[in-house]
C-alpha cells in the first residue's frame, strides 16, 4: 500500500502486536469513562439532594436509592454502650477510624447508625481511642448514605473482640446486627459538621478517584493507543527510493 513518496507494508508480528494491544489500551479508556460518568450521577444526585429543605427521617417511606443523600434530622438516644469503629478510614494522609453509633429514634423501636465522624488511631492498634458522646437525648441533623450492596473482604468475617467499642472492617448490616444484638435500619446517618457531638468530618459524595482524574486517565490510556498505531505505522512504512 502506497501514500505518496511512502509504502506501507505490514508485517507479522507488528501486526499480532497491535491486534493484541490496540483493543485493551481503548477498552481501558472507555472504562475511565464509564467509571468517570458513574461517579459524576453521584456528585450530581448528591448536589441535587442536598439542596431540598431537610425533612424528618421517619417520615420516609422507606429508605431506597431514592432517599440517598437526603438530608434528615432525627431525635433519639445514643447507645453509648455499644459502639463500633470502621477501620482503615483516613483523613490527610493519616491513619484512623470512623465512629458508628447507634442511635435509638424517639417514639419508635426502631435504631440507626450514626457516623459522627474521623478519628486517629491511638499510640498502638490495640488501644483504641477515646469516643466520647452523651446520653440524654439528641436531635441529629445528618444526610442519609445507603450501605454498599456488595462487598470485598480478604478474610471470612472480621476479627472478634471481647468488650466495646469494637473494630469492624465493613458496614455488613446483617453482620452488625448480631454483634449489636438488635436490628437496624438499612441505612447511615453521615453526622453534620456543626452537631457538638461528632468528631472530624469532611463528608465528599465519592472517596478516592475523582470524575475528573477518571477522564484524564481516560485520555492518558487513548493516548498511547494513537502513539502505539503511530508506530506500528512507523515501523511498516519505508520511504521509496527517488525515481531519476
Amino acid at each position: 500500500m502506497r501514500f505518496g513518496v511512502y509504502q506501507f507494508t505490514p508485517s507479522l508480528w507488528p501486526t499480532v502486536a497491535l491486534l493484541l494491544l490496540l483493543p485493551l489500551l481503548i477498552g481501558f479508556g472507555l472504562w475511565q469513562l464509564e467509571r468517570a460518568a458513574w461517579k459524576q450521577e453521584i456528585v450530581d444526585t448528591h448536589a441535587d439532594r442536598g439542596r431540598l429543605s431537610p425533612v424528618s427521617l421517619q417520615s420516609l417511606p422507606d429508605y431506597r436509592d431514592a432517599e440517598a443523600y437526603r438530608r434528615v434530622f432525627a431525635r433519639g438516644n445514643y447507645d453509648m454502650d455499644h459502639q463500633l469503629l470502621l477501620d482503615n478510614r483516613t483523613h490527610e494522609g493519616h491513619a484512623g477510624y470512623h465512629v458508628l453509633t447507634p442511635l435509638r429514634l424517639a417514639d419508635s423501636d426502631k435504631t440507626v447508625l450514626v457516623n459522627r465522624g474521623w478519628v486517629p488511631v491511638g499510640s498502638r492498634r490495640a488501644i483504641l481511642p477515646q469516643i466520647p458522646g452523651t446520653t440524654g437525648e439528641v436531635l441529629v441533623d445528618a444526610t442519609i448514605k445507603l450501605p454498599p450492596k456488595k462487598y470485598f473482604r480478604l478474610g471470612d468475617r472480621d476479627e472478634e473482640h471481647e468488650g466495646w467499642p469494637q473494630v469492624v472492617q465493613q458496614i455488613e448490616m446483617n453482620e452488625l446486627e448480631e454483634r449489636l444484638g438488635y436490628p437496624l435500619e438499612p441505612l447511615i446517618l453521615l453526622l453534620e459538621n456543626d452537631d457538638e457531638f461528632g468528631f472530624i468530618r469532611d463528608w465528599k459524595p465519592v472517596y478516592g478517584v475523582t470524575p475528573d482524574k477518571h477522564r484524564a486517565y481516560a485520555v492518558q490510556w487513548f493516548t498511547l493507543a494513537a502513539v502505539l498505531l503511530m508506530i506500528y505505522i512507523g515501523v511498516n512504512s519505508r520511504r521509496l527510493p527517488r525515481e531519476e
